[in-house]
């Protein structure tokens, strides 16, 4: 399961990077109080609180982005729609996706095992997000 949990890593911070380049560029700098959904921006600064508490440890990320959840990624693509639409086919593109990702993810994260029919979709999906957004 480790190059399924590489798969997993490459791609969740592909996709952080996509949404946080795409936004800085085209919505300024403020980009993340304009353009992400309040709920997200919320729960975002609940953890971020939660985890400062432990100052022994090192922050997560020195990036709001990169205290979101996986499936928060793909909120935040379709809540900018207009800024991605260049890149996705649709929005059930990408809802569906994250969705089969998701699921998957959960599973290797908390070190479960998958079969191999799903590694293969993970394959899949991560190459047709290459291609994508290449």
């Amino acid at each position: 399961m480790a190059s399924v949990f590489t798969a997993f890593f490459c791609l969740e911070n592909s996709a952080r990077d996509l949404i946080a380049e795409r936004l800085l560029a085209r919505k300024g700098t403020d980009w993340w109080n304009t353009s992400v959904p309040a709920k997200i921006n919320t729960a975002v600064e609940r953890l971020k609180e939660k985890e400062s508490r432990n100052r022994y440890h090192a922050p997560r990320s020195a990036a709001l982005i990169g205290y979101t959840m996986f499936g928060n990624l793909a909120q935040i693509i379709i809540a900018n729609w207009d800024e991605f639409s260049d890149l996705f086919p649709d929005q059930a593109w990408i809802t569906s996706r994250f969705n089969d990702l998701e699921m998957s993810r959960n599973i290797i994260m908390h070190t479960g095992v998958l079969p191999q029919l799903e590694v293969e979709r993970i394959e899949s999906i991560v190459r047709d997000w290459i291609r994508q957004v290449g």
